[in-house]
């Protein structure tokens, strides 16, 4: 399971600020990457570089876009139950 706090989760859930600067640039690079399918621009990654992260870093965010999108796409077709270590977290729309 994820070590990230359900505040943490909870405020990126909900869009709300996230308190923790370094999680924040996570949080809004991996927004933008998948918003603008991979061209971020040239200041979103000095901002997330200048937060100690490193490219390598960047091709994580990259690996991790991919094996979620396959792995949404599996469950859409196959329609799995939720691990029960899961359930508190159950995403619903709003």
């Amino acid at each position: 399971m994820s070590k990230v706090p359900v505040e943490i989760t909870d405020a990126i859930r909900d869009g709300k600020e996230i308190p923790d600067r370094k999680l924040d640039i996570l949080c809004r690079t991996t927004k933008s990457m998948t918003q603008t399918r991979g061209h971020i621009s040239q200041e979103e990654v000095d901002e997330f570089l200048a937060v100690g992260y490193t490219s390598p870093h960047l091709l994580g965010i990259i690996a991790a876009i991919g094996i979620k999108t396959m792995s949404n796409y599996s469950n859409h077709l196959t329609h799995p139950e939720l691990d029960q270590p899961f359930a508190s977290r159950k995403w619903t729309s709003q």
